[in-house]
């Protein structure tokens, strides 16, 4: 089994319980993580910006095949800018 295929085995609950929510629930998800995140300070602020690590870098590494090279550097620069904010919130 490949790697790739086993991180769609892994993922498939969190993916089938985005799908199945409202539009609006990952972007609300996502969004009160980061503020969370970004307001909070200590332990708990870095750990919700793990979280919205996580599901950016499980939705960069679905789409990786697809995008062009300026689009995976912009996406990995963000990925950086979250480690160093989660980082500095410890």
């Amino acid at each position: 089994m490949s790697f790739r295929r086993s991180v769609e085995l892994k993922a498939g609950p969190v993916v089938v319980l985005l799908g199945r929510a409202p539009r609006w629930v990952p972007f609300a998800v996502v969004l009160g993580c980061v503020v969370g995140g970004l307001l909070l300070h200590g332990p708990m602020s870095a750990v919700l910006l793990a979280v919205v690590f996580a599901l950016l870098g499980l939705q960069l590494f679905f789409a990786w095949p697809v995008l062009l090279p300026p689009q995976r550097a912009l996406r990995v620069i963000v990925l950086g800018m979250l480690v160093v904010a989660a980082s500095s919130r410890l």
